[in-house]
């Protein structure tokens, strides 16, 4: 089965042990929480993409043999997190110019090969067995040596070769060019190529053997070019790697809270955007007495404490809801489609959670309770005014005598 298979799966199970479990141990409400949070995290991760990460591996490797270090720079995103159009457009025309360069390299090299193995043949000799174009130049030289000294129609045949190297050798130059190398070498090929040949054998010997060391000279040329290429590509993968990672990071803080980990305001003020003219019920919890528990046990104590509330209220929520700091020892939770009653237990549910047992912490164990408002979205009214009636609840909790759950009046 593949992840989301297993993933509905382990949900059906859920649906079938957790009422089970509850029957079981009805009094368990640290159970009860446990399992909603089990198929919670289940849901989140039902919601996640189910790309194997073979893939992301494999599409990274593909990428590296293709980006340099000139257009690697222009994947620094903009502050909206999001690379450029123009810079997109400017890596995908790099990207198709490198694999056309790829390409052709792997279609020249072998035909530069062939071409020297054919040369050969042309004047009677057998290829070399060799497979660098270095060796088999090498070899093409000392027989065409011989080939002077002892064939009066080398002339015929010599302009035969140089016709048949042209195309090579431009083809090879350009390849160098966008490598980003000169190529000053296979020009002086070029050049002594065009001159006619002296009818002295030697000296027609030393002007090809001239052109055959430039020829080289070339080859060690694109073949360092190309692994300087790599090197590059390998380096600034990395770099797109840990500045990826970097913007992933700053991009949790900044809608994060750096105590809890729950969502701070400006993330809580997206995900009310995000709801629209959704119905949507507001929770607003406050640690009771939390400046004595500060006093008394140390701030300290007083973070650890704010920590396993944050905790506690995570447990509380389903994959739909969000859990939010909005204050010091102020948090809020909204569950988006539910009715007032629902709601209402929930709340209940989550007092009595932390009511149920003291909290550990280094300076001990130190019992907590809360208090909660609680009040319904109205669609014709702002986010604002709802909060407000929340905030008004929980202060009637406050009045009331604290550890309860109080609801805004309705009109």
């Amino acid at each position: 089965m593949d992840q989301q298979q297993i993933l509905q799966q382990l949900l059906e199970d859920m649906d079938t042990i957790r009422p089970i479990v509850i029957a079981a141990m009805p009094e368990d409400l640290t159970l009860r929480a446990t399992t909603r949070r089990m198929i919670a995290d289940l849901e989140s991760m039902q919601q996640e993409p189910s790309v194997p990460a073979t893939t992301y591996l494999w599409l990274s490797q593909i990428t590296a043999r293709l980006l340099d270090a000139e257009h690697g720079a222009l994947l620094r995103p903009e502050n909206n997190g999001e690379i450029p159009p123009p810079a997109r457009q400017s890596i995908w025309n790099h990207t198709e110019q490198r694999q056309s360069l790829l390409l052709e390299a792997l279609h020249s090299i072998p035909a530069a090969r062939r071409m020297l193995d054919q040369c050969c043949i042309i004047i009677g000799k057998e290829p070399t067995t060799e497979t660098t174009v270095q060796e088999k130049a090498r070899h093409l030289s000392k027989h065409l040596q011989t080939h002077i000294k002892h064939n009066s129609g080398l002339r015929q045949e010599l302009q035969q070769l140089i016709t048949a190297l042209s195309p090579s050798l431009d083809a090879f130059s350009t390849i160098l060019q966008e490598a980003g190398e000169d190529s000053p070498e296979l020009q002086q090929v070029k050049l002594l190529l065009e001159k006619d040949l002296p009818d002295d054998a030697e000296q027609a010997k030393q002007l090809l053997q001239q052109a055959r060391l430039c020829i080289v000279q070339a080859g060690n040329k694109l073949a360092s070019a190309s692994k300087k290429l790599h090197g590059n590509i390998q380096e600034n993968m990395e770099k797109l790697t840990e500045m990826s990672d970097n913007l992933a990071r700053a991009k949790l803080d900044a809608r994060n809270d750096p105590l809890t980990g729950l969502a701070n305001r400006r993330h809580l003020a997206e995900f009310l955007n995000s709801l629209g003219k959704n119905s949507f019920c507001v929770v607003i919890c406050d640690v009771d007495n939390f400046k004595n528990i500060n006093d008394t046990y140390g701030h300290d104590a007083g973070d650890e404490i704010l920590r396993q509330l944050a905790a506690i209220l995570l447990g509380s929520t389903r994959s739909t809801d969000l859990a939010a700091r909005i204050g010091g020892e102020e948090f809020c939770i909204v569950f988006p489609d539910t009715d007032l009653q629902s709601c209402v237990g929930m709340a209940e549910s989550l007092r009595h959670s932390v009511d149920l047992q003291p909290l550990k912490t280094a300076a001990g164990d130190i019992a907590v309770t809360i208090s909660i408002g609680l009040a319904p979205h109205k669609e014709d009214e702002n986010h604002a005014a709802t909060f407000k009636a929340a905030d008004k609840a929980l202060y009637q909790s406050k009045e009331n005598g604290r550890n309860q759950v109080s609801v805004a009046e309705q009109e």
